[in-house]
This record gives C-alpha cells, sequence and structure tokens, in this order.
C-alpha cells in the first residue's frame, strides 16, 4: 500500500507543479483531447492499482479478480496513447527543440518496459507474489513524468551533460522506488523475489537505452521525421 501512495503523490504532485508552474508563466493550459484521454486512461490505471491493492488487503479476492479484468481495456489503451501524446505534441509545434525530440526516447521506452511487466503481471496472476511485484514494478516504470517534473531540471543542472548524468537526472526516482520494493523482499524474505529481479533489470535496461538513445544523430533523425521537424 505504501508503494501505490507513493505512485499517486508523486504523480499529483509533479503533474500539478508542471501545470501550476505553467500557469505562473502565463502558458496555455489548453491540451488536445489525446492528452485528455491519456490523462483519463492513466489515472484509471492509478485508481485501478489502489482499488486492487484494498481489495486484497481486506481479503475481497473475488472482487479483485473480476476488477482486475479490466487490465485487458485499460493496457492496450495505455500502450497507445502514451507514444501518440508524445508524437502528436511534438507534430503540433511550430518548433521543437532537439532534445525534446531525443527524449522520446524515455517516453516510449517508458511505456514499453511498462507493457511488458503489466502484461506479464496478468498472465501470472494466479501467483499472487509474482502477480503483485511485477504489477507494481509495471506502474513504478511510468512514474518517470511525475519524477521528472519535480526533480530533474534542478538535478540535471547541477550535474550537467553526458549519458550517467542523463540517467542520474531522469530515473532517480523510479531507481529509488524499485530498490525500495526490492529491499523490502530482502528484509521481510530474506532474498529478492524472482519476478522482482526480472522486473528491475528489464526497467533498468530500458532506461539505459533510453539513455543512450537520446545521445544518438541517427535517432534524433528518426524522431525528425516521425514529427515533420
Amino acid at each position: 500500500m505504501l508503494c501505490v501512495m507513493v505512485v499517486w503523490i508523486v504523480m499529483v504532485a509533479g503533474f500539478g507543479w508542471d501545470m501550476i508552474q505553467k500557469a505562473a508563466a502565463g502558458r496555455s493550459l489548453r491540451y488536445p483531447l489525446i492528452v485528455h484521454a491519456h490523462a483519463v486512461t492513466y489515472g484509471a490505471w492509478l485508481v485501478l492499482l489502489a482499488a486492487q491493492v484494498a481489495l486484497v488487503r481486506t481479503r475481497n479476492i473475488a472482487l479483485h479478480r473480476q476488477l482486475g479484468m479490466a487490465v485487458l481495456a485499460l493496457w492496450p489503451l495505455m500502450v497507445i496513447l502514451g507514444p501518440a501524446v508524445a508524437l502528436s505534441l511534438n507534430i503540433a509545434k511550430v518548433s521543437v527543440k532537439a532534445a525534446s525530440l531525443s527524449f522520446m526516447a524515455t517516453q516510449f521506452t517508458n511505456v514499453l518496459g511498462a507493457a511488458v511487466l503489466i502484461a506479464a503481471g496478468f498472465l501470472a496472476r494466479r501467483d499472487g507474489a509474482a502477480h503483485k511485484r511485477l504489477m507494481l514494478m509495471g506502474t513504478i516504470a511510468i512514474t518517470e513524468p511525475g519524477f521528472s517534473r519535480l526533480i530533474s531540471d534542478p538535478i540535471g543542472d547541477w550535474l550537467g551533460e553526458g549519458y550517467w548524468q542523463y540517467y542520474a537526472s531522469t530515473y532517480p526516482g523510479t531507481l529509488l522506488m524499485m530498490l525500495a520494493l526490492g529491499g523490502y523482499d530482502v528484509f521481510t524474505r530474506g532474498r529478492p523475489h524472482p519476478a522482482w529481479v526480472a522486473a528491475f533489470f528489464w526497467v533498468l535496461a530500458n532506461e539505459i537505452l533510453a539513455t543512450w538513445l537520446f545521445y544518438q544523430p541517427f535517432w534524433l533523425g528518426w524522431m525528425r521525421a516521425l514529427t515533420g521537424h
């Protein structure tokens, strides 16, 4: 439950702070319909996750299993809308910075990392321990936008440019949350659960890939072609 609470706090605080800053700067808070659809879909996922955890804690397993079938509706929408929003917002801009286009590596791999773990968690639903860890790790994989809106800019300004600096400024929140979840396993079980180990290295691989792609000219070229810039 604590993990879910942290996810909620980070996402609400991150996007809330972003909107406050934009309003203070006099920037428009009007967004295309696809952005609202994205917000509703990902918000519904967080609501579903919280409800599922609450149902398990109250031992209402039958309703937990019934409600869990909502994943079949939300999962494909999340997979489609995540990249679609990143693309559409960059396409809509008259001019766009190269860093914004390159950053789509992080946006795309966030969704890839989460989508695979959520799908694996759904398929492993008969194994409660693995199912729980895969679903939580899949959700942690998409908390980067919340963390980034809170801490990435000051950390990036402090560290400067470079591969490890990019990783350290973009993913400290997700890394700490994943390690905390693994630490809980070690504290309560004496060792990390195999599902956590697999999920950890999967998310880490996606984050390292995104960090590498951010600095590759060919990736920037692809993103320019995709967005018309």
